[in-house]
């Protein structure tokens, strides 16, 4: 089963919101091999709230984990 989370965004500025998860997830995901657990539930608590996503505790936790095991995760972008 596939873990996500909803992100709310402007109708107008959707297709910017989903470009920039995608971006910061691919570079994330680029690192993990080279990337401890904890740095890396830093970084993408700092990275993704740069963009206007904040995460809940477990939705961090999903998202660190199917980093770790290269596994999907879904960002659903809502208006």
């Amino acid at each position: 089963m596939h873990k996500g989370m909803r992100i709310h965004s402007d109708k107008k500025q959707k297709w910017d919101m989903a470009r920039s998860v995608s971006a910061e997830d691919r570079r994330l995901r680029a690192t993990r091999n080279e990337t401890k657990p904890y740095t890396l539930r830093s970084e993408a608590a700092k990275g993704f709230r740069s963009i206007g996503v904040d995460f809940t505790k477990s939705d961090l936790d999903d998202y660190v984990s199917s980093v770790l095991d290269g596994r999907d995760y879904r960002f659903v972008i809502t208006f």
